[in-house]
C-alpha cells in the first residue's frame, strides 16, 4: 500500500481517538487486533480458534469497557507444540490485505504459559506496523476448556470501512464461568482485579438466562477439576474489606482510567449476580431465572 493511503488510515484512526477521547496508541492497538483477526477469519485455521477474554468483552460492548493489550483464544483440533503454533500464526500474518498493516513474521516470539497443571497454553508476540507506527501484539492461546452455550460466529466491529472479521467466539456465559472459577480457586490470594471488573461490567450491560449461566459454571468447574465450596471466601465480608485488596482495586481503576466504585460495592454486586446461580449448582437445583441488568436482580421467567 502506498504512503498516502497509510497516512490516510492513520489520520482516520487519529480522528476516532479524538472523538472518543481514547489514547491514540490504544486505538492503533485495537486496529492491529482487528486486522489480525480479519486475516485469521480468511485463513484455513479460522475453525480452530475461538475468541475469548478481554478483547471479546470489549468488542461485544462496542469498546465501552477496559482497554486490553492482548488477544485470547481457545484452540481446538490443533496442537500446542510451540513451533507448529508459531508457523500457524506466521501463515496467518503473511496474508496480505489493503489495510495498511504489515506483520513482522520472521521475529514471532513464542513460549509456554501455564494457568494450572492441566491448562498449559501458548503465548505469542507479533510485531505489527502501520507505516512507521509499531506495536507488539500479544496472543494467548489456551487449550482444553468447554464453551457453554456453544460458540457463535461474531461479526467483530471494524474501526474503519474495511470488511469486518467473522470469527468464532466464546459465549459470555463461559467467560463469566472461567473468571468465576479463577476467583474461587485463587481465593484469598486473588490479585486479578480485571476479573472482578469484567464480570461486574458484563452484568451491568447484558441480560442472562440463569439456567444457561448455571450450566456454564457447572461445566467449567467440572472440566477444570475445581471443587464446589459451600461458602466461598470471595462472598465473605472480610474478603471485600481487606485493605490490601482495596488498594489493588483502586490502583487498577486508576490504571484503566475508569470511574471510582468501591471494592465493597463491587463484591456486593457480584454476590447478587453470582451467588444465587452458584447456590443452585451446589444444591443441584435448576436455576430458572433471568438476569435483569437494568435493575441488577434475578427475576422469574416471564
Amino acid at each position: 500500500m502506498n504512503k498516502n493511503k497509510i497516512k490516510s488510515i492513520r489520520s482516520r484512526l487519529l480522528n476516532i481517538a479524538k472523538e472518543e477521547q481514547i489514547d491514540f496508541n490504544q486505538i492503533l492497538l485495537l486496529y492491529f487486533h482487528e486486522r489480525l483477526l480479519y486475516r485469521l477469519s480468511n485463513s484455513k485455521y479460522n475453525s480452530n480458534f475461538f475468541l475469548k477474554g478481554g478483547i471479546l468483552i470489549l468488542s461485544t460492548t462496542n469498546f465501552k469497557l477496559r482497554p486490553t493489550k492482548d488477544i485470547d483464544f481457545l484452540a481446538e483440533n490443533i496442537t500446542n507444540d510451540l513451533e507448529k503454533i508459531k508457523n500457524v500464526f506466521k501463515n496467518i500474518s503473511q496474508i496480505q490485505f489493503e489495510d495498511g498493516v504489515e506483520f513482522e513474521t520472521d521475529s514471532i516470539q513464542v513460549e509456554k504459559i501455564t494457568e494450572g497443571a492441566e491448562y498449559e497454553g501458548v503465548r505469542l508476540n507479533i510485531i505489527a506496523y502501520l507505516g512507521k507506527a509499531r506495536k507488539r501484539i500479544q496472543l494467548d492461546v489456551g487449550f482444553g476448556d468447554v464453551i457453554v452455550p456453544q460458540a457463535k460466529t461474531l461479526n467483530y466491529p471494524s474501526l474503519l470501512e474495511f470488511e469486518a472479521p467473522k470469527i468464532n467466539a466464546y459465549s459470555l456465559e463461559s467467560i463469566i464461568a472461567e473468571k468465576f472459577e479463577a476467583m474461587l480457586k485463587l481465593g484469598q490470594i486473588n490479585s486479578r482485579m480485571k476479573d472482578f471488573y469484567d464480570i461486574y461490567m458484563i452484568s451491568k450491560l447484558k441480560q442472562f438466562d440463569g439456567r444457561v449461566l448455571q450450566e456454564a459454571i457447572y461445566e467449567t468447574f467440572q472440566k477444570r477439576g475445581t471443587s464446589f465450596e459451600t461458602n466461598p471466601i470471595i462472598f465473605k465480608e472480610k474478603f471485600a474489606e481487606d485493605e490490601q485488596r482495596i488498594k489493588m482495586w483502586n490502583n487498577y481503576l486508576k490504571r484503566i482510567n475508569q470511574e471510582s466504585i468501591s471494592f465493597h460495592n463491587i463484591m456486593n454486586r457480584l454476590k447478587t449476580f453470582l451467588f444465587p446461580v452458584y447456590k443452585a449448582v451446589i444444591n443441584e437445583k435448576e436455576f430458572f431465572r433471568n438476569w435483569d441488568n437494568q435493575n441488577q436482580e434475578w427475576i422469574n421467567y416471564s
